[in-house]
C-alpha cells in the first residue's frame, strides 16, 4: 500500500527527497515558509502553471529549472522527476493551493513508490481559506454554522454518490466549491433549492491574486452574474449564512472569549442572573428587576407571550429549572417560596456550589433569601434586590439574625478553600453561643476578624488537631490529622514548578505530582498555579494536567527563569538541553513571586516538581 511504501522509502538513507508543496492561492507571499525554502533549493520545478501563477516562482535560484505541468501528462512528469533525481537533483512538484486537495498527488506518490523514489509533503493555503480572509468573514460562527464544506460538482470527474452536491447541500452548511463555475447553472439551481432563492453567496476569483475579484450574489443571479464577468476559471462559489457579515457582526459571539464563559485558563468574571416568572404581574417586576442587572436574563412562561420584553420563553417551568440551575450564579423566583422549593429540590448539590437562590412575591414587597446564603452570597443578593423594587429584605441565617460573624462569610471573603463544609455548623454554632474555640492561623489570615472572645488565646497546633470535643478552625496549607469538629480551610498558598522530557503523560505528571505533596505533607488544595519554561507551552500532557486540575500556568523564558534567586538544585544536563540551570525550582519561585522554595526538586525520569509558597503579608 501507499502508506507502507512511503514510509519505507522515506526511512531509507536517501540523498534528498521529492518534495510535493503546495503554491498557496496565489500571491507568493501566501506559500509556506518551508515551501518557500523549498523552492529556493529546488533545481528543478514543476509547477502547475494553469493554476499556479509565475510570481511564485520568484523564490526559485536564478539557475533553476522551471517546467509548466500544464502540457504534460503524468508519465512526462514522472520521468522527468526520476531523471532529475537520478542525478542528485533537489526536485520540487508545485502544486496551486494545498497539493492534499484536488491536486491529483496521489497518483504521482503511487508511481514515485514503484521507483522508489522518497518524497514528502509541504502543505499550503487552499483558496477557500484565502477567500474567508479576503472577504473577513469566518466560515463556523456559534448558532449560524460549525461546519464547512470543500466539495465540487459532479462533471468530466464523477463524485460518490453519497457525495453529490444535492445531498451536501441539504446540510445547509458553510460551503466552498471548486472547480464546478463551468457548470454553474447546475450549481445554481442546487444551491436555491437548499439555500433559498435569495440567500447570500459569492464568487471568488483569483483570490490574493492582482486580479482577484469578489462578487456577493445569490443563487437566482449567479449564472447571469458569471457570464456578465465572463468568469471561466479559477473561481470559488461559497455559500452559507457565514456571508451574511452585517448582521452577524452586531449579533453573533463566540464562546471562546465571552467573559461568561470559563475553561482551564480563564475563569469567570461576572455573575449571570436567571429572573423567572410566570405570571404578567410578575413578568413586569422581574424586568424592572432585570433593568438593574446587566448580567441577567429574563425566563418567562410561553403561555405570557409578553411582546415587549426580551426573554427566553419556557413551556414547562421544571424542565427549564433543571437545564439552567447551575449554568447561573444567582437565581430571583418572583413566585411563592413553596412552588421554588419543590422546583429547586432535585438541582440542590451542596452549599459550596449550588447558587444563589432569593425569593420575591409579585407584589414585591418581601426579597427571601432561600438558598447558598452565605457561600452562594444569596444573602447580600436578597438585600439588593430589595433595594431595587423597595421590598423587605428576609434573612433567616442564624448568624446574620444573630448579629456575629459566619465563617463561611468569612472564608469566602479571604478566599479560603473550605475542604470540610459539614464543619462549618461547628463553627457558626460557637459562634451565635459564645463558645470558644480554636483557631490554627499562623499566616493570620482571619485572626483579625475574629473576637478574641471567640478564641483560645493559647491555642496550639497540637491541641487543635487531636482534641475531639472543641471545635476549631485550622488555616494552613499542611496536611494533619483531624477530629470531625475542625473545620479545614486551605489558603492558595503554594505554586508547582513542574518539568518534563517532552511527550510525558498527563497521568505520569499527576500521579508524581500527588506524590511529592503527600509526602511533603501539603494540601493540593492550596496549590493556585503551575509554572515552568515556554518551551513546554505545547506540552499536551502538562496542559491536560492543568486543565483537570484546573490551574492555570505561567511560562517563563530562559532569561526570566536564570534570574531567579534561591534555586538548591541547579543541574548541568537541564541547563545543556534548554538552557537554564533550573526549570522547576525557579518556575516556582517566580510564580510564588519570589516566595520560598519549601519542597526542592523532586524527580523521577520524565517529570520534576517543586513547591513555593507564596509570602503572606500579616
Amino acid at each position: 500500500m501507499k502508506t507502507k511504501s512511503t514510509i519505507k522509502n522515506q526511512n531509507k538513507p536517501a540523498r534528498h527527497l521529492v518534495i510535493f508543496a503546495g503554491a498557496g492561492p496565489g500571491d507568493p507571499e501566501l506559500i509556506t515558509v518551508k515551501g518557500q525554502l523549498a523552492l529556493a533549493d529546488a533545481d528543478l520545478v514543476i509547477y502547475a502553471g494553469s493554476l499556479v501563477p509565475e510570481a511564485v516562482l520568484k523564490w526559485t535560484k536564478p539557475k533553476t529549472r522551471v517546467l509548466n505541468s500544464a502540457s504534460m501528462h503524468l508519465e512526462e512528469i514522472i520521468d522527468e522527476i526520476e531523471k532529475a533525481y537520478k542525478k542528485g537533483k533537489h526536485v520540487v512538484r508545485l502544486h496551486t493551493g494545498d497539493p492534499s486537495l484536488y491536486g491529483a498527488i496521489f497518483e504521482q506518490m503511487a508511481n514515485l513508490d514503484k521507483k522508489s523514489i522518497p518524497y514528502k509533503v509541504i502543505p499550503g493555503v487552499t483558496a477557500a481559506f484565502a477567500a474567508a480572509a479576503a472577504m473577513g468573514i469566518e466560515y463556523t460562527l456559534p448558532e449560524v454554522s460549525q461546519t464547512l464544506i470543500l466539495t465540487r460538482m459532479a462533471g468530466r470527474t464523477p463524485v460518490p454518490e453519497n457525495e453529490a452536491l444535492e445531498s451536501l447541500a441539504g446540510h445547509k452548511a458553510s460551503m466552498a466549491i471548486y472547480l464546478s463555475i463551468s457548470m454553474v447553472d447546475k450549481v445554481a439551481r442546487v444551491l436555491e433549492k437548499a439555500y433559498g432563492k435569495h440567500a447570500t453567496c459569492a464568487v471568488v476569483y483569483c483570490v490574493s491574486q492582482p486580479e482577484e475579484k469578489i462578487i456577493f450574489t445569490s443563487p437566482v443571479e449567479l449564472p447571469e452574474i458569471v457570464r456578465k464577468e465572463k468568469i471561466t476559471r479559477q473561481v470559488l462559489i461559497i455559500i452559507g449564512k457565514a456571508l451574511d457579515i452585517s448582521k452577524h457582526k452586531k449579533k453573533y459571539k463566540s464562546k471562546l472569549y465571552d467573559k461568561n464563559f470559563s475553561h482551564g485558563f480563564r475563569k469567570k468574571k461576572n455573575d449571570k442572573i436567571a429572573l423567572w416568572a410566570i405570571t404578567p404581574k410578575s413578568a413586569l417586576l422581574a424586568r424592572k428587576i432585570a433593568e438593574s442587572l446587566p448580567d441577567a436574563k429574563l425566563h418567562l412562561s410561553a403561555d405570557l407571550n409578553i411582546d415587549d420584553i426580551s426573554a427566553s420563553y419556557f413551556e414547562r417551568l421544571s424542565d427549564a429549572i433543571a437545564s439552567n440551575f447551575h449554568a447561573y450564579t444567582g437565581h430571583v423566583f418572583i413566585m411563592s417560596t413553596g412552588i421554588v422549593v419543590r422546583l429547586i429540590a432535585s438541582c440542590i448539590r451542596s452549599k459550596t456550589t449550588d447558587p444563589a437562590v432569593v425569593v420575591v412575591d409579585e407584589i414585591g414587597r418581601h426579597a427571601v433569601s432561600l438558598l447558598s446564603g452565605h457561600l452562594g452570597g444569596a444573602n447580600s443578593f436578597a438585600i439588593k434586590v430589595a433595594g431595587l423594587i423597595g421590598a423587605e429584605p428576609v434573612i433567616t441565617t442564624a448568624t446574620d439574625v444573630n448579629q456575629v460573624p459566619a465563617i463561611d462569610v468569612l472564608a469566602k471573603h479571604h478566599n479560603l478553600f473550605i475542604e470540610n463544609p459539614e464543619a462549618i455548623k461547628n463553627i457558626n454554632m460557637a459562634f451565635i453561643t459564645g463558645k470558644k474555640f480554636y483557631l490554627h492561623d499562623p499566616y493570620k489570615l482571619l485572626r483579625n476578624n475574629i473576637s478574641p472572645s471567640h478564641i483560645f488565646t493559647d491555642s496550639k497546633k497540637e491541641q487543635i488537631t487531636e482534641n475531639e470535643d472543641t471545635p476549631g478552625v485550622f488555616i494552613d496549607d499542611a496536611l494533619a490529622d483531624f477530629s470531625k469538629n475542625m473545620l479545614i480551610l486551605r489558603p492558595g498558598s503554594l505554586v508547582a514548578g513542574i518539568g518534563c522530557n517532552r511527550n510525558t503523560t498527563m497521568k505520569e505528571i499527576k500521579k508524581f505530582f500527588k506524590e511529592v505533596l503527600e509526602e511533603s505533607k501539603l494540601a493540593i488544595a492550596s496549590v493556585i498555579r503551575i509554572a515552568t519554561i515556554n518551551l513546554k507551552a505545547d506540552e499536551l500532557g502538562l496542559i491536560a494536567f492543568a486543565e483537570e486540575l484546573k490551574l492555570p500556568i505561567s511560562f517563563y523564558d530562559k532569561e526570566e527563569l536564570n534570574q531567579a534567586d534561591g534555586i538548591k538544585s541547579p543541574s548541568d544536563m537541564v541547563e545543556k538541553h534548554t538552557g537554564v540551570k533550573s526549570v522547576c525550582e525557579a518556575a516556582a519561585i517566580l510564580a510564588s513571586k519570589n516566595g520560598e522554595l519549601i519542597v526542592p526538586k523532586h524527580s523521577t525520569r520524565n517529570v520534576t516538581v517543586a513547591i513555593a509558597r507564596i509570602p503572606f503579608i500579616s
